[in-house]
């Protein structure tokens, strides 16, 4: 496991404390860097995370108060292998002019089927958990490259929230997950977001396995 920055939460405080020393002392730079945190961390990757919390570390050497960036083994954020792709707006890898593939919105018919294709093998993409507090309702955008669905607003996914992704990678992960299956249901055609609707869901409306034929 590769030691990348601390996680959001302690990189605020350490900021905060850089802070403090810097307005009673004369620093160089005037401010220590701004932690990536809040959009900062959804829309960076590793390698970014990692240069920036290095630049602090220099910073706090350079400026007298190196120990205040000391801070504990299981505050820090680890990954396997660092992501160095530039981060779109989706939270996964911007696409690159040379490699885009122009999409074309799918005909009416096909994203009927599509959708009719999600809705009945609901409990197979999304889960057991998930599938009894969600439903998909909709394509979206100019070329259908959006799910809607509707969520329970009682409960809450396991990547976090039914707004955000959690700061925790394995957790963002499953969302990833998520929205792998959905595509492998729907191929050729394929979604880049997933909006959720949160809102109250009557237990008559959540998707079932179909039942069974029974044997003679």
């Amino acid at each position: 496991m590769r030691r990348i920055c601390p996680n959001p939460m302690p990189w605020n405080h350490v900021f905060e404390r850089l802070t403090s020393h810097a307005r009673i002392r004369r620093c160089t730079p005037p401010s220590p860097p701004t932690p990536l945190i809040l959009a900062g961390w959804a829309y960076s990757n590793d390698v970014e995370k990692l240069r920036r919390w290095e630049e602090t570390v220099v910073w706090a050497a350079n400026n007298g108060c190196p120990e205040m960036v000391e801070i504990r083994d299981e505050d820090f954020y680890y990954v396997d292998e660092p992501t160095f792709y530039t981060v779109g707006p989706g939270g996964g890898p911007m696409y690159r002019p040379w490699d885009f593939e122009e999409k074309v919105r799918p005909p009416p018919n096909q994203l009927a089927a599509s959708l009719e294709t999600l809705k009945s093998g609901w409990q197979e993409v999304a889960g057991p958990e998930l599938a009894r507090v969600t439903r998909p309702l909709a394509f979206t955008g100019v070329k259908a490259r959006r799910l809607l669905v509707q969520a329970d607003d009682r409960a809450r996914p396991p990547w976090g929230d039914w707004s955000h992704l959690s700061a925790v990678r394995s957790k963002r992960q499953t969302f990833t997950r998520f929205r792998a299956s959905i595509n492998r249901v729907i191929a050729p055609h394929e979604v880049d977001h997933v909006d959720f609707t949160p809102q109250r869901i009557a237990e008559q409306d959540v998707p079932r396995e179909a039942p069974q034929a029974s044997r003679p």
